[in-house]
């Protein structure tokens, strides 16, 4: 048999990413950007240096017999923050000084679920899933995690977010 181990990174991003930073930047910029419950909700996000070193860490450990084999772990930066704060700090990296719209979270969905079955063109500006996934709380006890893969962040939220506003400042 062949050990397995599987990583999930929860909300991964970093400098060049475009999926959660281009998208958040493209609504920002083109002023398609509200958060549900004015963007309260904790989330955790795992920076994409960090998800490459828990795979790594992972692998280290797909040995028969191992602790961390036969299981999924859901490995985050550990620093969970309101989704405000995340948004207006990926924001700031990206030289964006636009404000995104507060909608109460069962409007967002509302809305979200209305936009998706009439939307025309390319990705709606909200979806029913992620008015769903913005306006609840996300993030996960990471001491299992990291014991058993031997595996901690080394980049923080702070500095994952100086790295992106350097990466900007590049591009």
């Amino acid at each position: 048999q062949v050990p397995t181990v599987v990583v999930r990174p929860h909300l991964v991003w970093g400098p060049g990413d475009t999926q959660l930073v281009g998208r958040i930047v493209e609504r920002a910029r083109s002023g398609r950007l509200a958060l549900p419950d004015g963007g309260r909700a904790l989330i955790d996000t795992t920076y994409v240096d960090d998800a490459a070193d828990a795979v790594v860490a992972a692998l280290d450990r797909a040995v028969p017999g191992a602790e961390a084999t036969g299981r999924a772990w859901l490995v985050t930066g550990g620093e969970p923050r309101p989704v405000r704060d995340l948004v207006a700090a990926i924001l700031d990296a990206a030289g964006v000084r636009a404000a995104p719209r507060w909608v109460p979270a069962p409007v967002a969905a509302l809305v979200g679920r209305a936009v998706e079955r009439t939307w025309r063109g390319d990705e709606p500006p909200l979806t029913h899933f992620a008015a769903r996934q913005l306006s609840v709380a996300h993030w996960f006890d990471q001491r299992e995690t990291r014991r058993v893969l031997g595996w901690h962040p080394r980049v923080g939220l702070d500095e994952g977010f100086a790295r992106l506003r350097r990466w900007y400042g590049e591009h």
